[in-house]
């Protein structure tokens, strides 16, 4: 979960500020939002999605470690994608969310196109929020399929959304904070290229390449 959580905390001072300063401004145009608890409201939709894609990626992880063949080829494909995200991540090679552009367009014409008055339906558009194809969304979501659980899993996403929060409540002010927001993507690039890292040499361990390294009862990989 420390993966996650600084995932969550140095990744939404750098991508989710630029990202997200556009969907805080389509949401603070509808009236309901004048009215705080509605943020908070929107907030807990989105990180209870979050939490549920974790469950079912978690699930998926629980399915596929299961199978012990599997276990050395999955460690490396982790590793790979683990990188090329903490590459994309500081403009090394193109953000995966490129891919899901269509998907993006359309999502906001319906966030444009949704009109209301009420803070339940501020839940709703949180749930939206959630679906946003998002770059550090889908990095986390490689550390719920790691985490080889569905329970993890939910818990690796809502510690995530959690730790997105405080810089999405300060959007405005740090979207002009371009330097802090540099070194936040290079700090949480560096985290992704050590979570690659650590699955690449649990990989290599399976197929007994090098030996599994134990710290205590813990395995390090």
């Amino acid at each position: 979960m420390l993966a996650s959580l600084l995932l969550g905390l140095l990744g939404s001072l750098g991508h989710c500020v630029g990202m997200c300063s556009a969907v805080v401004i389509l949401f603070d145009r509808q009236p309901v939002f004048q009215n705080k608890f509605a943020w908070i409201l929107a907030h807990a939709g989105r990180i209870t999605t979050y939490s549920f894609l974790g469950l079912l990626f978690g699930a998926f992880g629980q399915t596929l470690w299961s199978l012990d063949k599997l276990q050395a080829a999955l460690s490396i494909l982790f590793a790979i994608v683990a990188l090329y995200m903490a590459s994309a991540f500081i403009g090394l090679t193109p953000s995966p969310e490129l891919l899901f552009s269509p998907v993006t367009q359309r999502w906001g014409r319906a966030i444009r196109a949704f009109k209301t008055a009420s803070l339940p339906a501020s839940y709703l558009l949180g749930l939206l929020w959630g679906l946003l194809p998002c770059g550090l969304v889908l990095t986390a979501l490689v550390t719920a399929i790691a985490s080889k659980s569905a329970v993890y899993g939910a818990l690796n996403m809502l510690v995530f959304g959690v730790a997105t929060v405080p810089s999405l409540f300060a959007v405005k002010w740090l979207a002009s904070k371009s330097i802090s927001r540099a070194w936040s993507r290079g700090l949480a690039s560096i985290v992704m290229m050590l979570f690659g890292f650590q699955f690449a040499m649990r990989g290599l361990a399976v197929i007994g390449w090098i030996d599994h390294l134990m710290i205590g009862e813990l395995m390090l990989w």
